[in-house]
């Protein structure tokens, strides 16, 4: 850096006091710091640097942390990567008290700090700049400013605080999303707490009284995981019963269709725990249309036939006319089966080789399958009963949307 010494007196006590504050800060840390040095042939050098100060300087005598002393002709030297503030602020020191006092210098100036790990005066010298020169668009672009639609110089922090955005330790937010996050806090604080407790309880469950009451008295939504991920792993069928009344007490949206899921999964075969989820369920009549569409969602092929079944079984113990239509389409389905087919002997021309052995090969079957659940769902919700006929019962929901008993709003009769 080559500056000339026009003494100017308040931007040294400035950079002066820049310097010894960081300088300060630096020592008091306790941290041992080294710079790097990066060879022409990718090699790094860690240690400090002793003959800083020496021009010119044609070698570079390094110390590094275990004591060991070498000396490098610097032709070797590609660069010097620091990562010793000290160092750089000690030549820092030693060139500032020479710099012109214009732009060209301070930006120059603060290039040097930049790539010298001194962002705070990279800074200042940025900003010693903006004193000279308020649009000068280096200064601006480095120090983070942007134009606005307006042409008026704007950091992006303050965009966001003229936005109503509020910087937290999870970045920058509106004033409703800290709400949601001090919300969601709680309830993993709370679903945590209960993820400990609930172990205790579920070791007396089914038979001591006194677990079972403390497991029926919850109301916590935080609780509603820790008893979900209970119910995934029970075996106990009771305890079971126990674990689907216990979300429907607390009785949240995903409590409910936690319940909704467990009636229809393939695993759950006793009759009994399926019943407690159905008599759980009828108990949140405001959740019945969610609940309904959540079934009618598993009206696809893809599914299977267990779940189009199973769907439509649950649709009709909650009564849910709205989804006759879906349920007419899947009274019958069509599935896709891949057979491997063995050839009878011989041989078999491949197209490419010639004769070789005959190989097996893959077939695919179509079928049409009869859902029996379905058919029975929809005789429950009608009171009639078409077989597996799909025209008839299209015939029969157009007439019945033309009487004056349905409801074209709901969906109903």
């Amino acid at each position: 850096m080559q500056f000339r010494n026009v003494g100017n007196g308040w931007i040294l006590l400035v950079l002066f006091l820049q310097f010894v504050f960081l300088l300060l800060n630096f020592f008091c840390s306790g941290y041992v710091y080294a710079d790097r040095f990066l060879t022409k042939y990718g090699g790094i050098i860690e240690g400090e640097q002793f003959n800083i100060n020496n021009v010119p300087n044609k070698t570079h005598l390094i110390k590094s942390s275990d004591g060991v002393e070498v000396e490098i002709d610097s032709n070797y030297i590609l660069r010097k990567i620091p990562d010793n503030p000290v160092s750089s602020l000690s030549e820092y020191n030693s060139t500032v008290p020479f710099m012109e006092d214009n732009i060209e210098n301070h930006l120059k100036m603060a290039e040097w700090c930049r790539r010298n790990n001194l962002p705070e005066l990279n800074k200042l010298h940025l900003n010693l700049v903006l004193e000279k020169d308020s649009d000068n668009e280096t200064a601006r672009r480095q120090l983070g400013y942007f134009k606005d639609a307006s042409g008026t110089w704007i950091t992006q922090e303050q965009r966001l605080i003229d936005a109503g955005f509020i910087l937290t330790p999870k970045g920058w937010r509106t004033q409703q999303q800290i709400e949601v996050d001090k919300i969601l806090d709680s309830r993993r604080l709370s679903s945590n707490r209960w993820q400990k407790e609930f172990k205790s309880i579920l070791r007396g469950l089914p038979g001591d009284p006194q677990s079972r009451r403390a497991l029926l008295s919850i109301t916590d939504p935080g609780a509603g995981a820790a008893i979900a991920g209970a119910l995934a792993v029970e075996r106990d069928p009771d305890t079971r019963i126990l674990l689907i009344r216990a979300l429907s007490n607390i009785g949240t949206s995903a409590t409910i269709q936690e319940i909704a899921r467990w009636s229809i999964n393939q695993t759950e075969t006793v009759s009994s725990v399926k019943r407690t989820c159905f008599d759980e369920l009828q108990k949140h009549k405001e959740d019945q249309l969610i609940l309904v569409g959540l079934y009618a969602s598993q009206l696809n092929p893809q599914n299977g036939v267990y779940a189009i079944n199973a769907a439509a079984l649950a649709i009709a113990e909650l009564g849910g006319k709205s989804a006759i239509p879906q349920l007419i389409d899947m009274l019958v389905t069509t599935q896709v089966e891949t057979q491997i087919v063995k050839p009878a002997g011989g041989f078999m021309d491949n197209n490419t080789t010639g004769l070789q052995w005959g190989q097996p090969r893959e077939i695919k079957i179509t079928r049409e399958i009869r859902n029996d659940g379905v058919l029975k769902a929809l005789c429950i919700l009608t009171g009639m009963n078409f077989q597996f006929d799909k025209n008839a019962w299209k015939r029969w929901l157009i007439q019945s949307r033309k009487s004056q008993y349905f409801d074209a709003r709901r969906g109903e009769y």
